[in-house]
């Protein structure tokens, strides 16, 4: 029995995330007539939502002759038409709607004569992202400013600093969920009629990664409590990732570098990558990972990005417009020279494409779950165009808050919380109990090289995704067990927190390397040595689900009730 305190909370609808899916739905939700929670496992708004970096943001077809329907054959297309169309038809109508909020909220966006200025972005047909009237403003900042003050001004019951850590599943359904207070010490039992994960994606189980907080907590706590999940095996990794200077490793600025000054990615011997590779292959992460695989890489690990081909005058012009932003006074405080001397980038987990399935309501086949951004699959299918991530989470959370409200609304009664909670808690105790074993920290980076060492970008193939099941299974079977928390003081004990993390980690790992292992091809970054084709044969989803302590494996056919892919 656990040894700790258990607070309780019934609610209509639990929202967990509060990234740009969760307060979207907490505002959809609120708006149903319903009692709304929304909990995050950091500071609220300031928790490291992946959608909060998003850099150039949000792709909306707001200015003609685009149109919503060119804006869906792009999603369709750049994704390799793994999509669930249906899904993707409702939330590029969603997006329009969104947009308009945004802007009768306070989103700064520049405009003539009545139009929104558009900037174009790699895989569009049409300028399609908003440019800002602030100078040098990420797109993900200034959504976050506007998004938190709405949730503020509707007064919606926020819990920061919860980290829930498992669903509870019933014979009924999902009757809510189960969380770590991390400023209380103690455990709190939610109880809700409907419940959204907006958890964000799992990126933060890659070594290298935009993202480190996302920790695939909502495809983890799903998968245990038996719901289904798919297309885990495709993801985005970020090509234009800082890792050079040091300075700036990890931040993704150099995108100013590629897209407002059409930065050259080069190798070691100076050749454009974007020259050297053709189709598929001409993917910038798959470019620099092959190149650095032939030793033709920058010397930390990456390729370079030059800006040397422009102006200095072009390029004083465009940071002035920025308001000479921090990363470049940073690099100007240590004498780096962005004109004469080259970055080194390299690519980085940033968004996830799989997750719990969802129809196009949002709603999982799990009765009383909904899934929304990165928690939710097939909204991007194999791959995603710069700029289509954050409208298409947000459009998400709208519908799933829209429809879970509803349904809670129908609802007289909970569903009855089942003796499982003590259990949950039992094991969330756990690694608090123990004197000795593997620190989270020690088992978080060894489960990080294995993703690396077998299921990278490039030498995914049979008997390497074997291997590396092989060894995360060996974790999860001992070290994952024998996890040991050395400091013992239970209020804001983020060691505790993060070896919760870490076995979240561990299924997400599992999952991606078993849905690789199964698609026997090679589309958008997932790339298989011994599979290098797409094939046609292959336009069918890996679905995977807990079956005891196995996954059961199974595929279903994609369908095209809007759009068919070419013949060839």
């Amino acid at each position: 029995m656990s040894t700790i305190g258990k607070d309780h909370l019934s609610v209509d609808v639990l929202i967990v995330g509060a990234g740009v899916a969760g307060i979207t739905a907490a505002i959809e939700a609120q708006q149903q007539g319903v009692d709304v929670l929304l909990v995050t496992k950091g500071a609220f708004g300031r928790d490291g939502a992946a959608t909060w970096t998003s850099g150039y943001g949000f792709q909306v077809a707001a200015n003609p002759p685009d149109s919503p329907e060119i804006h869906f054959a792009d999603t369709l297309k750049v994704g390799r038409f793994m999509n669930d169309q249906r899904l993707v038809h409702r939330l590029i109508s969603e997006i329009i709607r969104q947009h308009r909020n945004l802007d009768e909220w306070g989103v700064r966006y520049l405009k003539e004569n009545g139009r929104y200025v558009m900037m174009r972005l790699p895989g569009e047909s049409h300028p399609r992202v908003p440019r800002l009237t602030i100078p040098g403003e990420w797109a993900g900042q200034e959504y976050r400013r506007s998004l938190t003050r709405q949730v503020k001004k509707r007064s919606i019951r926020v819990i920061e600093d919860l980290f829930v850590f498992d669903l509870i599943a019933t014979r009924d359904g999902i009757a809510g969920a189960v969380g770590l207070d991390l400023r209380k010490g103690t455990f709190l039992v939610i109880q809700a009629k409907e419940t959204i994960l907006a958890t964000g994606g799992h990126m933060g189980s890659y070594r290298t990664t935009t993202i480190p907080q996302a920790s695939g907590d909502g495809t983890a706590a799903a998968f245990r409590a038996g719901v289904t999940l798919t297309d885990l095996e495709f993801a985005d990794f970020y090509a234009y990732t800082a890792i050079w200077p040091p300075v700036t490793v990890g931040e993704i600025w150099p995108s100013v570098f590629r897209y407002e000054l059409n930065g050259k990615l080069l190798n070691r011997l100076g050749e454009d990558l974007r020259e050297k590779y053709r189709g598929p292959e001409r993917v910038p992460p798959l470019a620099i990972e092959r190149e650095v695989k032939a030793g033709r890489g920058s010397p930390h690990g990456g390729a370079y990005l030059s800006i040397r081909h422009n102006l200095r005058e072009e390029i004083d012009r465009v940071f002035a417009r920025m308001g000479h932003p921090k990363w470049l006074k940073r690099l100007q405080a240590m004498r780096f020279d962005v004109v004469e001397q080259d970055i080194e980038v390299a690519p980085a987990g940033i968004v996830s494409f799989g997750g719990c399935r969802v129809d196009e309501n949002c709603a999982t086949g799990t009765l009383g779950l909904f899934a929304a951004g990165e928690a939710g699959a097939s909204r991007e299918g194999a791959y995603t165009n710069a700029g289509n991530s954050l409208p298409l989470c947000m459009a998400m959370g709208a519908i799933a808050g829209r429809e879970a409200g509803r349904r809670a609304k129908k609802q007289n009664h909970h569903i009855p919380v089942n003796g499982k909670v003590e259990e949950l808690c039992d094991r969330a105790l756990g690694p608090m109990l123990r004197d000795r074993g593997v620190r989270p920290i020690q088992l978080r980076r060894t489960i990080q090289e294995i993703l690396a060492g077998y299921g990278s970008l490039i030498g995914r193939n049979e008997q390497r995704l074997t291997e590396g099941l092989e060894k995360i299974s060996q974790i999860k079977k001992s070290d994952l067990e024998d996890m040991c928390v050395t400091v013992k003081d239970k209020t804001f004990n983020l060691e505790w927190r993060e070896a919760l993390e870490v076995r979240n980690i561990a299924d997400v790992a599992e999952l991606i390397l078993t849905a690789a292992r199964a698609r026997k091809e090679s589309r958008g970054l997932h790339y298989r040595e011994d599979f290098p084709k797409e094939e046609k044969s292959w336009l069918k989803h890996v679905v995977l689900k807990k079956d005891g302590e196995k996954i059961d494996i199974t595929t279903e056919p994609v369908t095209f009730p809007y759009l068919s892919p070419p013949e060839s």
